[in-house]
């Protein structure tokens, strides 16, 4: 679309027609289901081309070409972000040891074999043809995805096979930037190489940072919007294509890598700054967005196409295709089985491995970077090399790919999907008939055609019915279990959609439940799992609480940790409320649901077994808190109010509104208010109702509660305040230190040497440790966090102070230590 056209009317006119001949090719496809849409856009190119110069209407596109720039500043931010922004980030970090592994050693593998290959039979200079490899290298996993989602394939399997294309743009992008920069200066060399890495490695990762950082400004900005969907869409727009500009041409790394970045912070953290009423907007904006790049950028490949050119380079093109498909097996077949030797990973099947092998489609980026090369002796014949295999993939691999999946027996749903699919069309025949008694009473047709419709309904609810109960009667227990697996967990599910929209919980819990239970969903669902009481959380949130252990002990970053742990609590606890209200429903109505599907109790007593453990657990942790911190429990239980108030009244201005008595435009004005407060109930910050002083503490030590006020203060200079998430180890039996631990918040557990048995627990205003301040003995049990704990500790260089000012302290602290050496439990 280079801008080659006249004026602005011209390049406007030529751009209305290029959307307007992408639709009518998308309704066109809607009667040719077996075209894919970019295969039938390539086509509609090639005609479109050819009839541009005789069209007066088509007259507009004649001067339309396809440009690098075009592609890189248009097309790809819109393509890239909206894919990162829908992927399961989730999943993804789950994934990201195969993902890289796809992405990154295979797309050098594949490099290799395909320059290789042309270096063998001499057409190019090595360099040249390790380009042409980079370039041919990053796959468009568009066709292989839209046929997963049809098949409902594990989402592991959806996950590898979007993250790598995601990662592989980005690294072929690199690569190939690399790799012109040799071919041009025309040395190549060790150093050079060493170099190379380096520039890649800065390249890749700079991108990411610089995305990723300015994806959290981004996020910022939007916590700050109330209720303007305009506003927040324009924020991620301009997130990115500003996060590529800013990444490519001002810090010189990669655009790509840093709009996947931006994308992914956007899709996960972002989602929680997003207003409600923006978020279906957001979604549907960029869903739009990257149809129609995707539409012009392939309707734009088939008017560039030169047959004839391609057809003087058939020999080559052949070449390239049979280089394509050896690397693309051999990347495929020989990395991925191996993925299933990595932890937590479960093996991708052979006809998994086919489709993701034949439908490696390969599109915009290579179609970019070739278009982007200098001039140079052999960039005419890479152009129509790399065109022509582009086309072979779109053609050829694209319009085969359905009929290799309906020969691998891919397209045949699964025992539970077909039971599925007859009830609902039961429930939807049901609710038909239904209807057409309600319509026949209000007079809408005569008794005639009532009857007629209703003895077709009932036909079919006969059918249906009988269906039914062959697949029932032919179902075993494994399938009886993943039936009522999927059943009770989609229960969960809609209780845990439920408590979001109604603001019973935040936007953090909500993404943490939903991904648990869809994981679960996925293994019920294609491993045949039950769902289990383990809560797991995500591997990012696990590496960030580690990381915020290491810098508690950091001075100056104390504060902040304290913070964020005292946000991870109210999270927390948000989670558990929401998990125990979960299990409820499903327990109040497994037996309905068991019923309802012919299962027996056997399964059912299994599924009980396992939601009355989180019921209880759940319950046990939510009247820990509450004892804990009674403070914050009533201060988020005003808020939960609060939040409830506001949703109710909104509920009374929609009906208000719809029955005319005030106008739209003032309940839109009265609802937006509304969401304002809302966001800034939800913004409200209740972590100081976690925090207790150290004054508060030792009024709970019963050692202290008879200090004078001189004595009291003067202890508290040599407190230092410690917090340990759940299930963090305290002191370690056999350790060497020296200090007192008071209890301020938090539960926990004294543990013999093996760690098996339980000693005592101690609770706020207890203390451990005393012994080891008092005589410096080594620890002889351990101690972890049962809840999340604040403590409070004393060393014995403070504590000797402390003493040698008031003595009468000291006595205290003996007499606690004589009375636990007869309890057993001392020397902790």
């Amino acid at each position: 679309m280079e801008a080659h056209v006249s004026g602005v009317p011209d390049l406007v006119s030529g751009i209305m027609l290029l959307i307007l001949v992408a639709s009518f090719t998308a309704m066109l496809g809607t009667r040719l289901p077996r075209l894919p849409f970019t295969i039938a856009l390539v086509l509609v190119g090639v005609l479109v081309e050819a009839a541009a110069p005789y069209t007066p209407l088509l007259a507009a596109l004649a001067d339309f070409r396809l440009t690098p720039e075009l592609v890189l500043f248009v097309f790809l931010p819109t393509l890239v972000f909206e894919s990162a922004h829908n992927l399961s980030v989730r999943r993804l970090q789950e994934n990201i040891l195969p993902v890289l592994i796809l992405a990154v050693p295979g797309l050098l593998i594949s490099t290799a074999v395909i320059g290789g290959i042309f270096y063998l039979f001499g057409v190019f200079d090595l360099i040249v043809c390790l380009l042409l490899g980079a370039i041919l290298s990053a796959t468009d996993p568009v066709a292989v995805i839209s046929l997963f989602k049809q098949l409902g394939v594990p989402e592991r399997l959806n996950v590898l096979v979007e993250g790598e294309s995601l990662l592989n743009d980005a690294t072929s992008l690199v690569l190939a930037t690399l790799l012109i920069g040799i071919a041009l200066s025309g040395e190549f060399s060790g150093s050079m190489v060493l170099a190379g890495i380096g520039d890649f490695l800065w390249v890749f990762f700079g991108g990411s940072l610089t995305g990723a950082l300015l994806a959290f400004v981004a996020c910022r900005l939007l916590g700050r919007i109330d209720a303007l969907p305009a506003v927040e869409i324009s924020l991620t727009t301009v997130l990115a294509y500003g996060s590529f500009i800013v990444a490519e041409h001002g810090l010189h790394v990669s655009g790509i890598m840093a709009v996947v970045a931006a994308g992914l912070v956007m899709g996960s953290y972002g989602r929680s700054m997003v207003s409600p009423g923006a978020e279906r907007y957001l979604h549907e904006f960029w869903e739009y967005a990257a149809w129609l790049a995707n539409a012009l950028i392939f309707l734009l490949v088939g008017m560039e196409l030169e047959l004839l050119t391609y057809w003087q380079s058939l020999d080559l093109i052949g070449l390239v295709v049979v280089a394509m498909l050896v690397s693309r097996a051999l990347v495929v077949f020989g990395l991925v089985p191996q993925l299933a030797r990595l932890p937590d990973s479960a093996p991708v099947s052979r006809a998994y491995q086919m489709v993701m092998y034949w439908g490696g489609l390969r599109g915009a980026i290579a179609i970019a970077i070739v278009l982007s090369l200098p001039d140079f002796a052999a960039r005419d014949t890479l152009i129509a090399v790399v065109m022509g295999a582009v086309l072979f993939t779109l053609v050829v691999q694209g319009l085969s790919i359905e009929l290799l999946v309906k020969k691998l027996g891919l397209d045949l749903p699964e025992f539970a999907e077909r039971l599925a699919q007859q009830e609902a069309e039961l429930h939807a025949k049901e609710f038909s008939l239904a209807s057409i008694d309600r319509l026949e009473r209000g007079e809408f047709f005569s008794r005639r055609v009532a009857t007629r419709l209703r003895d077709d309904a009932e036909q079919q609810i006969s059918r249906l019915t009988g269906d039914i109960d062959e697949l029932e009667l032919r179902m075993s227990d494994e399938e009886a279990g993943r039936i009522l697996s999927l059943r009770t967990l989609s229960r969960e599910k809609t209780r845990y959609d439920e408590l979001f929209r109604r603001g019973l919980i935040g936007p953090w819990a909500f993404r943490e439940l939903t991904h648990n239970v869809e994981q679960q969903l996925d293994d019920a669902k294609h491993y045949g799992k039950l769902p289990g009481a383990a809560y797991r959380h995500a591997p990012l949130h696990l590496a960030l609480m580690r990381l915020l252990r290491i810098l508690g002990g950091v001075p100056l970053l104390g504060r902040l940790v304290e913070q964020r742990q005292y946000i991870q609590v109210m999270r927390d606890y948000d989670v558990s409320w929401a998990r125990h209200r979960a299990a409820g429903s499903v327990l109040g109505n497994l037996d309905e649901i068991a019923a309802e599907n012919g299962i027996s109790g056997t399964i059912a007593e299994r599924l009980r077994v396992v939601y009355q453990r989180v019921s209880t657990q759940m319950q046990r942790e939510i009247e820990q808190v509450s004892e804990n911190y009674p403070e914050f429990v009533e201060a988020a239980q005003e808020r939960l109010g609060q939040r409830l108030l506001l949703i109710s009244a909104q509920d009374a201005i929609d009906r208000v509104s719809e029955l005319g008595i005030v106008q739209h435009g003032v309940a839109d004005a009265i609802k937006r208010q509304h969401e304002s407060e809302l966001r800034a109930i939800q913004r409200s910050d209740l972590s100081h109702f976690l925090e207790i002083g150290p004054s508060e503490l030792l009024n709970k030590v019963p050692m202290f509660a008879e200090l004078a006020p001189e004595e009291f203060a003067a202890i508290i200079p040599g407190l230092r305040k410690r917090n340990f998430p759940k299930g963090e180890r305290v002191i370690r039996q056999g350790g060497r230190g020296d200090s007192l631990f008071m209890i301020a918040r938090g539960i926990v557990s004294v543990v013999d040497a093996a760690g098996d048995n339980e000693l005592v627990q101690l609770f706020p205003g207890d203390c451990f440790g005393e012994a080891a301040l008092l005589h410096g003995t080594p620890r002889n049990a351990s101690v972890y966090a049962v809840t999340p704990c604040s403590l409070y500790e004393l060393s014995q260089q403070d504590w000797r102070e402390v003493c040698r000012r008031h003595p009468n302290i000291e006595a205290a602290i003996e007499s606690i230590d004589r009375q636990r050496k007869e309890e057993g439990v001392n020397g902790r």
